[in-house]
């Protein structure tokens, strides 16, 4: 037989072959390229790759982060869970749990573990993953394979994918926050160096399932110095702990803890590649339900990359009626968290509303039915009638229009609202959790779009400062940030027209909101490390005004804005300001000189907010 014969009968086999997989169904798509599935234990969990925000080859210059988005179907029988006990996520595999070389401290749960699930994801839905890849500094091409497993339960049938990445030559150096414009956002250089780092060995368990609330828990974790510099002083502490169902932050404190917060801390040299391990008691949460526990650990007054510690728990039952949580000094009475509301935008033009949860929607307070997942909506005002188009509701009518989330963890997108920050590069900040209402605004003489949520929630959207500064400055700035909200909504109470609370802008305080917190992980950790803090000034939060930087100098209330002066806003020296010109008003604290002094002198938030704001302590309120 000729050459020229057994290619002809080649390409007319290779042809069969293809149009026999397409009549079955099975053409292979980029997802299913060849490789070794791992075991699968459960079935009912299944998916299907549906896209990614970047194309392959992903081109990233050394040194360099991009983040990618995936999306992948649920094709299962089984609700894909965001958190606690078999939360889903993505892991590494050939081998499986292997180390990334494109592994981002900043945002990666592990070095094998890059991205979790960001909502709950019923079967037919699609779920997403945001992914953080740092290049390293070795040219080339790169194929990282990924899989997704529903924690300690199986791995996810369908569900592998890849990435073809090539890495090029960094052509100019990393922009920090600062020179993009952001003066409140100096970056940790230790951090962002590599240089106070830590890495995870050991842990008692990955989750728990704990039979009753304020059950005796003991835990061990073993972690090990990564970083350049070796550690002379470290803190194990709690970090923000929380119940999935955003009731109550869980008090886990024991009495064998240093503080509320503080577990164990130590002046012993851990050296580069040492191991320093915390043998710790904690409380079980007091109510039945799913929770997760924060953990942090500290070297130096630097916040370890890598040292922060999510752990899912199950409480099976309440705690009994004569359970007493530890109590640790304090002479104030918490209150219940408020919700806080931001006047985002006014408009003559319709809006579009649209998310991936469950909303509400209601007219003058009276509920007109639901608007189901990834349904878009239309609301509009004219001539004193409110009209609302979207899924099976359409309806017109004077009562202004409220969308009410049915589940707490919910965020919708306004998708024809365009908010972008120069200095954040190229993101549209128009995503926002909670509640929305639309009210037209006598004032204004057009419609307000507002966002109503809960005043944390608020916080871990705020964008005042960077993703890499120093921790201790980000708890301080949003500490500030509390206070002066909280404030505002008090007096909004008081006031009689209120119709909200701040603006988004720096006229208040700088909120991005949803795409705000996937940007900043790390503000949204000191969120959370610092819930319900805020700055008490004889007994009372008081208002902490904070700006870009001083002439080495801070300024007095009366100074700049008359009245009456306040105490606890004195000038203060700012040594690390010296010969810079006022940027801002210069009442408060100094968001750069704060910055300096949080990454080169090591200074505590609460060190830093005591040193701008006179004569002030900092209290948990709610």
């Amino acid at each position: 037989m000729s050459c020229q014969k057994i290619k002809l009968i080649f390409i007319m086999l290779k042809k069969i072959s293809i149009l026999t997989v397409l009549a079955l169904g099975l053409l292979i798509p980029k997802f299913v390229s060849a490789t070794t599935a791992p075991p699968i234990s459960d079935k009912s969990y299944a998916g299907k790759y549906v896209s990614q925000s970047i194309a392959d080859p992903i081109v990233i210059e050394a040194g360099n982060t991009k983040e990618v988005v995936v999306k992948i179907k649920n094709t299962g029988k089984i609700t894909w869970k965001a958190a606690g006990l078999n939360y889903v996520s993505i892991y590494t595999i050939e081998p499986n749990y292997r180390a990334s070389v494109f592994y981002d401290k900043t945002s990666w749960v592990h070095n094998d573990q890059p991205a979790k699930l960001r909502a709950d994801t019923k079967p037919g839905a699609v779920g997403e993953f945001r992914i953080k890849l740092k290049a390293p500094t070795k040219l080339g091409d790169y194929t990282e394979k990924f899989f997704l497993v529903s924690e300690n339960h199986t791995w996810i049938q369908g569900t592998y994918f890849f990435f073809k990445i090539k890495v090029v030559k960094n052509t100019k150096p990393v922009a920090t926050s600062e020179a993009l414009g952001n003066s409140a956002g100096e970056v940790d250089a230790a951090v962002d160096s590599g240089e106070y780092a830590s890495h995870l060995l050991a842990l008692s368990s990955k989750n728990l399932e704990i039979a009753q609330g304020g059950d005796n828990v003991n835990f061990i974790v073993r972690y090990t110095n990564d970083g350049a510099k070796e550690w002379t002083k470290y803190i194990w502490q709690e970090a923000g702990s929380m119940a999935l169902d955003n009731s109550a932050v869980p008090n886990i404190s024991d009495p064998s803890w240093q503080s509320r917060k503080i577990i164990e801390s130590g002046n012993n040299t851990i050296k580069p590649g040492d191991p320093l391990e915390f043998g710790f008691v904690f409380k079980a949460p007091r109510l039945k339900g799913d929770y997760i526990l924060r953990f942090q650990l500290m070297a130096n007054d630097h916040t370890t990359s890598g040292g922060t510690l999510e752990l899912p728990v199950k409480i099976l039952a309440d705690a009994p009626s004569d359970y007493a949580e530890t109590v640790w000094q304090t002479a104030r009475t918490l209150v219940s968290e408020p919700n806080i509301r931001v006047g985002l935008y006014k408009d003559s033009k319709p809006i579009k509303f649209q998310s991936n949860f469950r909303y509400e929607v209601l007219a003058g307070g009276v509920s007109k039915g639901w608007l189901e997942p990834t349904e878009l909506a239309t609301l509009s005002y004219q001539q004193g009638v409110y009209t609302f188009v979207g899924g099976s509701l359409d309806f017109s009518g004077h009562g202004f229009i409220r969308l009410v989330p049915e589940d707490k963890e919910a965020y919708f997108t306004l998708t024809n609202y365009d908010r972008e920050v120069s200095w954040k590069g190229n993101k549209n900040f128009n995503v926002y959790r909670g509640v929305l209402e639309y009210v037209y605004s006598p004032k204004s003489a057009m419609p307000y779009v507002i966002n109503e949520l809960p005043l944390d929630a608020y916080i871990a959207g705020i964008g005042e400062t960077s993703n890499g500064a120093a921790m201790e400055y980000i708890k301080a700035i949003l500490v500030a940030a509390r206070s002066y909200a909280y404030k505002n909504i008090l007096a909004s109470v008081s006031s009689p027209s209120p119709s909200f609370d701040v603006f988004p802008t720096t006229v208040d305080q700088l909120y991005l909101g949803y795409n705000s917190e996937v940007l900043m992980p790390r503000v949204v950790q000191a969120a959370q490390a610092t819930y319900g803090e805020m700055v008490i000034y004889d007994g009372n939060p008081v208002t902490t005004p904070y700006f870009g930087n001083s002439n080495g100098w801070t300024r007095g209330w009366k100074e700049v804005w008359g009245g009456t002066d306040k105490p606890w806003l004195q000038p203060v020296e700012c040594i690390y300001d010296k010969g810079k010109s006022m940027f801002g008003h210069g009442v408060g604290m100094s968001a750069y000189d704060a910055s300096r002094r949080a990454a080169e002198d090591g200074w505590t938030y609460d060190q830093i907010l005591k040193y701008y704001y006179t004569g002030v302590g900092v209290e948990r309120v709610y």
